[in-house]
């Protein structure tokens, strides 16, 4: 098998014309490189140089050796120009697997951003729970997770991303809406009210949080996995709900946005594979959906 060194040496003396111009290119010494291509020659079988009246010139088999040289040097080089680009521009697919309420209002933002980046990169979008989120990171299912919650067992790592109050929303022409102070759960005593489904880990929480001396006295109407599709209920004038400040923003010109008297913080998490070392484009991606939610 041939030894990248000898073939390296042999081309930059055809390259330079001149063994002391070559060692001098590789930071090496003359006698090396006289002593390297005198080891490519025997291994070869056959002879590259002849010196002729003081110069050093390559047989007409080192001519057609280098011409198979160099177009071995122009592949590697084109190798080297691939992995730039898929350093800088990326390639391939990312599967992203998130929540409801991040997938229809934070992760597209997310995307957009990262599609900026990595315009040669095929994105997939699976919506899901947070149990199942982090199920399908732990089997390899998805590349990087967006999740409301982190249960233990399931084989993944998280980082949080982002902390967010949860605010009242009601519709721009509710009694409610002209309040300058933030709402009770007083406030909301008789009130039509759009609640996450049961099973959503910030439900429990809402619902505790609206408790009067222990009673629920608000009036619960519609439920919804999506907090997208309450926060439209409300601006149809369907009711009232307490929802994650970062999913309301982006109804800020629709409906009321006001403060809770009661703190509910709803919480982000990126998750990763555990024991898996997180790809380069899904480290972008976490990095994406930090910038586009802050």
């Amino acid at each position: 098998m041939l030894n990248f060194r000898e073939v390296q040496a042999f081309r930059a003396v055809m390259l330079s014309g001149s063994m002391t111009q070559a060692a001098k290119d590789l930071h090496t010494s003359q006698s090396n490189i006289s002593r390297v291509i005198g080891q490519l020659e025997r291994r070869l079988g056959i002879k590259l140089f002849e010196r002729q009246i003081g110069k050093l010139m390559p047989t007409l088999e080192g001519q057609v050796f280098f011409r198979d040289v160099e177009h071995t040097f122009t592949s590697l080089r084109g190798l080297e120009e691939k992995a730039e680009s898929i350093r800088k521009r990326g390639s391939g697919r990312l599967r992203v697997a998130a929540v409801p309420s991040m997938a229809i209002v934070a992760v597209p933002d997310a995307i957009h951003l990262f599609a900026q980046r990595y315009p040669d990169v095929d994105i997939t979008l699976q919506v899901a729970d947070s149990l199942t989120v982090c199920q399908w990171l732990a089997t390899g299912y998805a590349d990087v997770g967006i999740a409301s919650e982190i249960f233990n067992g399931t084989s993944v790592a998280s980082e949080v991303v982002r902390k967010s109050e949860g605010v009242c929303i009601v519709p721009r022409d509710h009694r409610l809406a002209q309040r300058n102070d933030a709402l009770t759960p007083a406030d909301l005593v008789g009130e039509r009210f759009l609640s996450l489904k049961s099973s959503d880990v910030m439900r429990k929480r809402i619902d505790d949080a609206c408790r009067i001396d222990g009673e629920d006295k608000r009036i619960l109407a519609y439920e919804s996995h999506f907090a997208a599709a309450i926060c439209r209920m409300v601006v149809r004038g369907m009711g009232v709900s307490v929802m994650n400040q970062l999913v309301v923003r982006e109804y800020a010109d629709q409906l009321a946005i006001l403060p809770f008297s009661k703190r509910i913080e709803f919480v982000t998490y990126v998750v990763y594979p555990l024991n898996i070392p997180m790809n380069m484009l899904a480290k972008s991606f976490a990095d994406a959906f930090r910038e586009s939610s802050a």
